[in-house]
């Protein structure tokens, strides 16, 4: 019995390195988004940035060891000049990771896509005519997450997405997460090409 808190502690010190050098992608997160849309200077002078700004939802989940299910939900509303904007984006993946040295996984997933946008035009504080459009297809991504210490992950992928009656687009993407607890990060994340870009902060949840 004597040396059973030498074993307690050998075991939590183990259980500490392991989670040290193990990334999880089991998690949920939810918070603030704010996008960065460049405009045609001849259509709106010296107005050449919108700047919708809404709400995220993030969420992965560990099917085995390698496979993976990946989900992403971006809302975005905003006023340009009598126009009242809103915009959505939603992408369901299947992706393959693999741990390539401690603390680092990389990683290769694809799966659906789906935008859509409205435009309201106001007049006298009423929605007097509305325009909708919307497109589905698919969305390729690649890319390394690691952990720079056991509470900062730093991630970077490369994206493709391809919607009907849309361009298709290629895009960076940035993430950090730092946790302060087993269960609970801040994060933030950057989706970005030479047109737009939506950042987004917020809370996560691992579990």
């Amino acid at each position: 019995m004597r040396h059973l808190p030498v074993i307690c502690a050998a075991s939590l010190l183990m259980a500490s390195s392991l989670s040290a050098d193990t990334i999880n992608w089991n998690s949920l997160s939810a918070g603030y988004a704010k996008a960065n849309i460049k405009l045609d200077a001849a259509d709106f002078g010296e107005r050449s940035r919108f700047k919708p700004d809404g709400w995220q939802l993030q969420g992965s989940y560990l099917l085995t060891e390698q496979l993976y299910l990946r989900g992403r939900y971006d809302r975005v509303t905003g006023d340009l000049l009598n126009v009242r904007v809103k915009s959505e984006q939603s992408w369901v993946s299947l992706g393959l990771r693999q741990q390539v040295m401690p603390g680092m996984d990389t990683f290769f997933e694809g799966g659906y896509a789906k935008e859509s946008a409205s435009s309201d035009i106001i007049f006298m504080d009423d929605i007097a005519l509305r325009f909708r459009d919307s497109g589905s297809g698919y969305q390729l991504g690649a890319g390394v997450r690691y952990l720079a210490t056991p509470e900062l992950e730093l991630s970077a992928a490369l994206r493709h997405v391809n919607v009907s009656g849309l361009d298709s687009s290629t895009l960076g993407e940035l993430n950090a997460s730092y946790r302060f607890n087993a269960q609970f990060a801040l994060y933030s994340n950057f989706l970005f090409d030479s047109d737009a870009s939506i950042l987004g902060v917020g809370l996560s949840f691992h579990f």
